[in-house]
This record gives structure tokens, C-alpha cells and sequence, in this order.
């Protein structure tokens, strides 16, 4: 999947100014930005959070169509297919995005893997509706992470790691005052975000449930009816979906061999990833490559 330094290279230079070394970035987008989000072909490695300023954003994420409106913050998750359909002409929106490498060695991972992943665990859509004030407050922490962004000091890396930590911290605690649960239970709840964390981290080496119900010290039958119960889809969905979308990015972006490709997957012979992609895909991997 694109890093948050290969997306920036793919949507152009006029906007370097807005990426802190790789590893986070701030944006104020409109309709044409928004529409360039689809070049990437959801294969973001990164976590993204959009506040919609003015108008509206209509978009496919996840098999389902979602309206962003004014005041609504969308939150997207490593490897999260998404297809921007329409885009109101007022539209803006302020975008922070923060490299997934990044995520994993800040403090405040856990609450940045469940402030994401939170909304869809408990409504099933990855948006959250934020009152006035809310909005504002979190609008102004990103505010104050582009500003440090685009003029930087012999601080920026320390500033921006503490800015990131207190929007983190305050979206969190906007979820928590301003939610209110559905059946999902706390323990269900960090299961599935605990199994989606590790998903990121090991899907190209392990496709099998059994990996991750070990990891999680519980049975696979419990894994996959607490991920069923979340997302009415299964383990094994999961899996392949972050499978397909590594294995698209690798044949569109790289001249590497189909055959490395399979290994670096962790498929046992090229045709059984040839099988794989054909079946998720509809087309060959050289079809595709070639198409």
C-alpha cells in the first residue's frame, strides 16, 4: 500500500508543504482535492481524519454508500476501500493524516486505534456527527498541526507528536460523552480492534484464523463470531480483502515478477495466488497488469 510519502508523490508536488517527513500530513481540501483522493485506489497505508468544513462528500466505503455533511468528522482506516462519488462545489474540509508507521510508535496508539475504529464497531459506518463546539475543538487541534507543518522549527518533530497526542486524546473523549453504545460490549469491542490491529500488522505473512485467535488467547470460533457480531463479515473476509488491495497496489505500482508478488503475499505457488486474485478480482493478476 501507498505510505503517506508515496501518496503525496502520486497526487503532486504543489502540496509537499503540507507533509512532515513522511510521516504525518494536514490538508484543506475541496471538490478537486477530494476527487483526487480516488487515484489512490484504497491502498492508503495510513489513518485519516476529515472534517467537513462546508458542503458535502458522498462516497463508497466499505460496499456502502456514506454522506459526509457539514460538522461531520470521516475516519479513515488503513487499507479501507473507498470511492469518492460526488462532491458538493462549496466543499472543504480540514484532513489530518498520519502515516501508519507513526501510529505504531506514538503513545497514543491504543486511542488512535480506538478512536478509529470505534464508530464502526458500534454504528457500522466510519463517521462521526460532532456537535458545534465539538467541531470546532477538533478542528482547531488539527488547525494548530498544519500550522506547525507548514512553518517548521528545531521542535517541529516533539510539538507535532504532542499535537497529534492531544487530538487523539480529545476525539476520544468527544466519543465518550457524546455516544452512545449500542449492544457491542467493552470486551467485544477491544477484541475486534485488537484483531484489526494485528490484522494490519501480519496479514501478508498469516491467513489463518488460528494465528490470530492465538495472538488474541481465544478460540478461533469466538474470533470469528466477535468479528461476525461487529461487522456481519468474517475473518476470513477480512484477510482477503487487505490481500487483494496489497496484492492490486504491487501490480499496478511495481515491475516486480507476479511470482515475487505471490511470495512476498505468502502464497504457497503462483498459481494458487493467481487463483486468489482471479476469484476477489475477476481478471488474472497479467490481465489486470496488462489492462
Amino acid at each position: 500500500m501507498y505510505n503517506l510519502s508515496e501518496a503525496y508523490k502520486t497526487i503532486g508536488p504543489d502540496f509537499q508543504h503540507e507533509l512532515w517527513k513522511g510521516r504525518i500530513a494536514c490538508a484543506v481540501s475541496d471538490l478537486e482535492r477530494a476527487m483526487k483522493t480516488n487515484q489512490l485506489r484504497d491502498t492508503l497505508a495510513c489513518y485519516t481524519f476529515t472534517l467537513v468544513r462546508r458542503g458535502h462528500l458522498t462516497m463508497e466505503a466499505g460496499g456502502r454508500e456514506i454522506t459526509i455533511h457539514q460538522g461531520e468528522m470521516f475516519i479513515y482506516l488503513p487499507g479501507f476501500p473507498l470511492r469518492i462519488l460526488s462532491v458538493s462545489p462549496n466543499y472543504e474540509a480540514i484532513v489530518l493524516l498520519v502515516d501508519e508507521g507513526m501510529t505504531y510508535e506514538t503513545t497514543a496508539f491504543r486511542n488512535l486505534v480506538r478512536a478509529s475504529y470505534y464508530p464502526i464497531v458500534q454504528y457500522g459506518k466510519p463517521k462521526l456527527t460532532l456537535s458545534p463546539d465539538d467541531a470546532r475543538l477538533l478542528d482547531d487541534d488539527i488547525t494548530a498541526i498544519r500550522r506547525h507543518i507548514v512553518r517548521p522549527t528545531p521542535f517541529t518533530d516533539e510539538v507535532l507528536e504532542n499535537l497529534y497526542s492531544v487530538f487523539i486524546l480529545d476525539f476520544v473523549d468527544i466519543q465518550e460523552h457524546s455516544l452512545h453504545p449500542n449492544h457491542i460490549s467493552r470486551r467485544t469491542e477491544d477484541l475486534f480492534i485488537s484483531f484489526y490491529a494485528l490484522l494490519r500488522q501480519n496479514y501478508t505473512q498469516h491467513h489463518d484464523i488460528a494465528f490470530y485467535a492465538d495472538r488474541l488467547s481465544i478460540t478461533t470460533t469466538y474470533l470469528s463470531r466477535i468479528v461476525r457480531q461487529v461487522t456481519g463479515r468474517t475473518v476470513v473476509e477480512y484477510i482477503n480483502q487487505m490481500l487483494a488491495i496489497e496484492a492490486t497496489w504491487l501490480l499496478s505500482s511495481s515491475s516486480l515478477p507476479i511470482a515475487q508478488i505471490a511470495e512476498r503475499l505468502s502464497f504457497s505457488d503462483t498459481a494458487s495466488f493467481s487463483k486468489f486474485f482471479t476469484r476477489m478480482r475477476g481478471q488474472s493478476p497479467r490481465a489486470y497488469r496488462n489492462g
